[in-house]
């Protein structure tokens, strides 16, 4: 049976923006920031790889 594929998940959009928010997190002493930046840059990174994702299809 043919089921149709799964939608591929952001992986290393995610796991680049978490990386940046806990860095900037450790780095400035604001938690709470580091989330913010971490969660903006999730979006912002996933939104430009689903542009370039479906412009080469």
């Amino acid at each position: 049976m043919n089921e149709p594929k799964p939608p591929p998940l952001n992986v290393p959009e995610m796991i680049i923006a978490t990386v940046a928010g806990v860095s900037f997190g450790l780095k400035t002493d604001n938690f709470l920031a580091g989330i913010f930046v971490g969660v903006v840059l999730g979006i912002v990174l996933s939104l430009i790889g689903n542009k370039i994702r479906s412009r080469n299809k």
